[in-house]
């Protein structure tokens, strides 16, 4: 039960980057659309488009001043630190799960 429960859950994670990934891809798309109907004669579609040379973003700056995420593309350890948390909250997910699990297991003994 517990196998199939990892596996399961390895899956859904491998199919949400899949997922993001894609996103990504069509969001570029979409801008490439945009940027060649901008640039046809007698277009009617008025959106001017700029070319984001980075094409993804590093680093976030918040209202209140705060930059989250410096440094990325420098420091290769970050990006393995978010994998780490993501483990974490795998791990957690799993115990919750279990605890469920051996919840059902004891009323169904109880029930026989």
């Amino acid at each position: 039960m517990e196998d199939t429960l990892e596996k399961f859950m390895q899956a859904s994670m491998a199919n949400q980057k899949n997922t993001d990934a894609s996103i990504r891809n069509l969001e570029t798309q979409v801008g490439q659309l945009a940027k060649q109907l901008a640039d046809q004669k007698g277009s009617q579609f008025s959106a001017n488009t700029q070319t984001n040379h980075r094409e993804y973003c590093k680093s976030i700056t918040t209202r209140s001043g705060k930059v989250v995420g410096e440094g990325i593309g420098d420091n290769p350890n970050v990006e393995e630190s978010g994998v780490e948390e993501e483990k974490m909250r795998v791990r957690e997910k799993k115990k919750r799960v279990e605890k469920k699990v051996e919840g059902v297991r004891k009323r169904v003994r109880n029930t026989k």
